[in-house]
């Protein structure tokens, strides 16, 4: 995959996500997050914006 890509994973698959996708994501970024719950857009939304908004809005004409 050539666009940019994020893995985001906690409790209980952690970095699994991010392993899986790094042999095929040309441009990954990956974020354990520990001491988190499962369903992160549930358990902690506020936070997980707090990932999403700088990745999305990133300029990808540079």
């Amino acid at each position: 995959m050539t666009l940019p890509t994020m893995a985001v994973g906690s409790h209980p698959v952690g970095t699994g996500l991010e392993r899986q996708l790094r042999p095929v994501a040309d441009d990954l970024i990956g974020h354990h997050l520990q001491d988190w719950g499962p369903i992160l857009p549930l358990d902690r939304p506020d936070e997980l914006c707090a990932l999403l908004a700088p990745f999305l809005s990133a300029d990808l004409t540079k």
